[in-house]
């Protein structure tokens, strides 16, 4: 009997540990596409002002968008993250980059010390996107992020489309994502925040497959159908997007976005 009970108990043990074992690895470190980031450092700043940040660090082109962040994730879902957590940012590892992370890589968050935004980034998605030869070390990570930006900035990306900062005029959402439709032919993802009850354009996202080839962001996030077209975007598709200059002052702004809006809607 005793021996049945040894044996039944082995069984069991036997069964779940590989399952279990396998469902941690899908978990923490199996990813589909990768994502790169990039940040409208106007908004993001206005998006700080309201928890902490007193100051912010903009990029040295200031009406330029600046990286967030290369993010391996799994579709249907967020993650990975931290796939290795021995595996700490060395800020000498990116030394010969340095000058050029500060200007486009930018630590918008003025309270936060110079490494902090790389070091997360690192330690949460480059460790997950190392599997990969061509992103294997903080030095190749860093700097395709840096080469995306040169071959994909949304600076020149939307104005060739003339969508420009502006204070007082806003864009349809849906004009945003042809804009990067039409010029890279994948659909990206449009992110917003929100100012006084305004549409801020936040971050713009495109997607890359594991051989780096430009790949459609469908499934990162809930997609919203404008028109007979599928956006994935968090915004308020209701209105119009602001994209607002460097400068920008909430309070004045947003009465004068405001009445813009409604003269707009009144002569429509």
């Amino acid at each position: 009997m005793i021996c049945k009970l040894i044996f039944a108990t082995i069984a069991v043990y036997l069964c779940f540990i590989p399952h279990n074992v396998e469902a941690k690895r899908v978990s923490n470190h199996e990813w589909d596409i990768l994502i790169f980031t990039q940040q409208w450092p106007v908004t993001v700043c206005k998006e700080l002002e309201k928890h902490h940040t007193k100051k912010c660090n903009m990029p040295t082109k200031r009406d330029s968008w600046s990286i967030h962040g290369i993010w391996p994730t799994k579709l249907g879902t967020i993650g990975p993250g931290f796939c290795n957590r021995t595996w700490l940012f060395d800020p000498e590892q990116v030394r010969p980059i340095e000058q050029e992370l500060i200007q486009v890589w930018t630590n918008i968050d003025a309270d936060s010390q110079l490494y902090t935004l790389w070091a997360h980034e690192w330690s949460k998605h480059g460790t997950c996107a190392a599997v990969l030869d061509s992103l294997n070390s903080e030095l190749k990570y860093f700097s395709k992020g840096l080469d995306w930006l040169t071959k994909y900035s949304m600076t020149d990306i939307l104005e060739e489309s003339n969508i420009v900062p502006s204070n007082t005029q806003g864009y349809r959402v849906l004009d945003i994502h042809n804009a990067i439709k039409n010029k890279l032919g994948v659909n990206p993802a449009i992110e917003c925040g929100n100012e006084g009850g305004i549409n801020m354009i936040d971050e713009i996202r495109i997607c890359f497959d594991k051989n780096l080839v430009l790949h459609n962001c469908d499934g990162i996030r809930a997609s919203k159908i404008i028109g007979h077209q599928v956006v994935a975007t968090n915004c308020d598709v209701s209105k119009d997007v602001l994209y607002p200059e460097y400068g920008y002052k909430s309070s004045l702004y947003v009465q004068l976005y405001k009445l813009v809006s409604f003269i707009k809607w009144l002569t429509l």
